[in-house]
């Protein structure tokens, strides 16, 4: 069952495709050129915002932006508009440098990291998918 706050409202991380009502969780956000002008105008790094009329599926691919279940899309009938709602968590979620050294994180996910290059080795010329790319 999700969590429904006191205005009547379920938070994202609980969020199912045939419900509406959802706040509160990253969640991984897509939508096709042609919407650009109207998610530019109101989606706004640290700024938050209220989407009505959004498609929801399932987060799929090797490379996930988020841990979420799912991913949002912005479809024709979405309404992007700006909220006074402030609030100061960054939402990143930092992992622990020992955690990618010793290999336990799941690499399906993109991890929010925050360091200082303290070395850099030298270019190289590797193969991938019969293509000669460089790798630092």
């Amino acid at each position: 069952m999700a969590m429904v706050t006191p205005n009547g409202t379920t938070l994202l991380k609980a969020v199912k495709p045939f419900k509406t009502g959802w706040k509160g969780d990253k969640i991984h956000c897509t939508y096709k050129r042609i919407f650009t002008p109207r998610a530019k105008k109101h989606m706004q790094i640290g700024q938050w915002c209220f989407i009505e009329n959004f498609g929801l599926t399932p987060a799929t691919g090797k490379y996930k932006a988020t841990s979420h279940k799912y991913k949002l899309s912005i479809i024709s009938s979405s309404l992007v508009t700006s909220s006074s709602l402030k609030i100061d968590d960054s939402f990143l979620s930092l992992t622990p440098y020992e955690s990618i050294i010793n290999g336990s994180l799941d690499s399906n996910f993109l991890i929010d990291v925050i360091g200082q290059a303290i070395d850099i080795g030298d270019l190289q010329v590797v193969q991938v998918l019969d293509k000669e790319r460089k790798k630092l």
